[in-house]
């Protein structure tokens, strides 16, 4: 399993956030700064780390953690969720790159200001809570491949048959 603590923080949505991986929304330049900011965790903690509060030029940028199986496709009350990166995150819009087509069925937006909290756990269980406004809630299991909302695609694995 990927996901190892979980998170429980809060991010501001002024224009509206999308949920999902962020591969799919968050601008390309971020995206980089991102994997980047992993990457220097990962000297610090001994593994490449890039969950929980991404804050880039003193900005916070996105709430993300780790998927528990990493890649496949959960399925949730908003939407399903293809994941590519192993991680899902909740990214105000401001921060979402239209040309990436994000609104076409890749996750959850919403486009109304809202505060929105992400809880994670060590079993890949996601919440986003968004404020008592909107009053709606999202929850994706990650971690029970038994779950009928796990589809494994084995077209993911890069390992060559006659190597097995």
């Amino acid at each position: 399993m990927a996901n190892t603590s979980g998170i429980n923080e809060t991010i501001n949505c002024p224009n509206g956030f999308y949920f999902g991986d962020p591969c799919y929304a968050l601008k390309e330049d971020l995206y980089r700064e991102w994997i980047n900011w992993g990457e220097e965790r990962e000297k610090k903690e001994g593994r490449f780390c890039n969950d929980g509060k991404f804050v880039h030029d003193g900005k916070e940028i996105m709430l993300v953690d780790s998927t528990a199986y990493g890649d496949g496709c959960y399925g949730g009350n908003h939407a399903s969720y293809g994941v590519d990166a192993g991680c899902l995150a909740v990214i105000p819009l401001e921060f979402c790159d239209e040309e990436k087509n994000f609104r076409d069925d890749m996750g959850w937006v919403c486009e109304e200001a809202h505060e929105v909290k992400l809880v994670t756990d060590d079993t890949g269980k996601f919440r986003v809570y968004v404020d008592d406004e909107c009053m709606s809630e999202e929850e994706v299991e990650t971690g029970d491949t038994e779950e009928e909302n796990f589809d494994w695609d084995d077209s993911l694995d890069d390992t060559p048959e006659d190597e097995e």
